[in-house]
């Protein structure tokens, strides 16, 4: 959990994204240190974030290389649904 201008928010996975997490532990600190840089960063505009067309549009990506995360935020809680 982070905090910085009274922000606070807490980073969760699914089941099928903690799977795939930890057999890649540099993409989840990439994401997570990106997650970091979109929300209290000085350059926000750095990370590569769209949100998500149709019916989950409140869903997002980010796109960390050849992957992206998908994640929504839920009652100020970011929850990172899968991994592609």
């Amino acid at each position: 959990m982070d905090r910085k201008l009274g922000f606070t928010y807490e980073i969760q996975y699914t089941k099928a994204a903690n799977k795939f997490l930890k057999t890649h532990e540099d993409v989840r600190n990439q994401y997570e240190d990106s997650i970091r840089e979109l929300l209290v960063g000085e350059h926000p505009e750095k990370v590569d974030v769209k949100r998500i067309k149709g019916k989950r549009n409140s869903y997002f990506r980010i796109q960390l290389g050849s992957y992206r995360v998908i994640y929504a935020v839920i009652y100020e809680k970011i929850v990172v649904v899968n991994t592609i």
